[in-house]
């Protein structure tokens, strides 16, 4: 089972290895914060949790009205950079946040892999066995 160490671990790794990456949350299916990179603060990573929680629903609900659901991932360019928004199969998700200076398909072939890694324990059952505190 993976711990909230471990989601912290991996997160925290992520930005450190993905160039140009400077932010990743893990977002719970009932939108409550898993997990956050150490250099964002607690109370932006919630919002960002909340967000990443609101923008997965929207696209849930775009997909299945269009009848081209489930949505695997979802990237926004915006003035400052790109958000990268990946589903996981339970209504969870991985937010990431990335300067126009990265390589897009490596942003989204490592949050692929991170979620493969973390999708487990990003469900509300799991969240509430862990001890969330980074």
């Amino acid at each position: 089972m993976t711990t909230s160490f471990n989601v912290d671990f991996l997160v925290n790794d992520f930005v450190a290895r993905v160039p140009h990456v400077s932010h990743v949350i893990a977002v719970a299916a009932d939108g409550l914060l898993i997990a956050a990179n150490h250099e964002l603060p607690r109370e932006e990573a919630e919002r960002l949790a909340a967000i990443a929680s609101g923008l997965t629903s929207l696209l849930a609900g775009a997909a299945r009205s269009m009848r081209a659901d489930p949505v695997i991932s979802n990237l926004t360019e915006m003035n400052g950079g790109y958000m990268f928004s990946m589903a996981v199969s339970n209504g969870a998700s991985l937010l990431a946040l990335a300067g126009f200076g990265c390589d897009i398909g490596q942003v989204a072939h490592e949050l692929a892999d991170l979620i493969n890694k973390v999708g487990p324990a990003l469900t509300p059952q799991a969240r509430h066995n862990m001890r969330v505190d980074y």
